[in-house]
Formats: structure tokens, C-alpha cells, sequence
């Protein structure tokens, strides 16, 4: 949020500095929005339900079978890890996704700066919508 904030203000700075001949097109996106109805979203946070479900029951199968404490805190600790790892990755792809459509949308509307909904004072074009729609096709 620090970088975002640092950035509007570095923004706001500039801007004063701008000839008055070149145009600036403002867009700006909601998201948290766009991150939570993003359809891949949902279908990793589905995976990420069942793979604890399925360390739950390992861990449940491992006590019932009468391991040691030490054997099934390792055994939650690995599978844990591997679920953080595919978190991680699948953040991070579908970050990757959401910047991807809000370039492509910002090229054909001539965006030159999109900017998070939550900094915005005033003004701008909105294209949450419109990139939520393009990720779901």
C-alpha cells in the first residue's frame, strides 16, 4: 500500500509538471474486486480447500495409525509447505493475468496511468468491469 500511496503522490507531483498540450488519461480498477470474482480465482481457492481437507485426513490417518507426535507434525509441516508453494505460485499467476487484460485494456482505451479504485479522489475512467469480464471469458 506504501509503494501504491508512493507512487499517487510521485503522480500528483509530476503532473504539475506536464505540458498542457499532452493528454493524460486516468483509469483506475477496483481490485480486490477483480481478484476475488476472477473466475481462476475461485477454482484455486476450491484446490486450496481440498488440499487442506486432504492434510486434515492425513494427519487424522497418521494419528489413527498411531504415529508419534514429532512424525505427524512433520508430516502436516511438509504437506503444508508444498500447499504454501502452490498458493504462492498461484497468487502470483493470477496477479500476472489481472495486469496482463488491465495493459491490453489500457492500450485500446489509451489509458496512460491505472490507478487502485482506493486512491482515487475524483475522475477517471473505471475498468473494473470491463477487465472482470475479459478474464472470465
Amino acid at each position: 500500500m506504501k509503494i501504491i500511496l508512493s507512487v499517487y503522490i510521485i503522480f500528483v507531483l509530476s503532473f504539475s509538471t506536464i505540458s498542457s498540450q499532452q493528454s493524460i488519461n486516468i483509469g483506475y480498477i477496483d481490485y480486490s474486486k477483480v481478484f476475488l470474482e476472477f473466475r481462476y480465482t475461485k477454482s484455486v481457492q476450491t484446490v486450496i480447500q481440498k488440499r487442506q481437507s486432504e492434510i486434515d485426513k492425513l494427519v487424522a490417518d497418521a494419528k489413527k495409525s498411531g504415529k508419534t507426535d514429532k512424525e505427524i507434525n512433520e508430516l502436516r509441516a511438509k504437506e503444508e509447505k508444498k500447499l504454501g508453494e502452490y498458493v504462492e505460485k498461484a497468487r502470483q499467476d493470477i496477479k500476472n493475468k489481472i495486469l496482463k487484460e488491465v495493459e491490453n485494456i489500457a492500450k485500446i482505451k489509451k489509458l496512460s496511468v491505472i490507478i487502485e479504485k482506493k486512491i482515487r479522489i475524483w475522475g477517471g475512467i473505471d475498468i473494473t468491469d470491463e477487465v472482470l469480464k475479459n478474464l472470465n471469458k
